[in-house]
């Protein structure tokens, strides 16, 4: 056993596990946040396309 896995607490790996935990969970949130933002504009850059051809023929 090294030196540094003898002085780690006991639930380090717990914790750690926990913090990528989070990390991934806000991470995700973000990019759905991210994907929500981009839907609407596309949206709405089609919806703008769509009546100018009606207003343009």
């Amino acid at each position: 056993m090294s030196k540094l896995s003898q002085e780690l607490p006991a639930d380090y790996a717990v914790l750690l596990a926990e913090v990528k935990e989070r990390v991934r969970s806000a991470q995700y949130e973000a990019l759905k946040a991210v994907n929500k933002e981009l839907v609407a504009l596309y949206w709405d850059i089609g919806k703008l396309i769509v009546e100018r051809q009606k207003r343009e023929g």
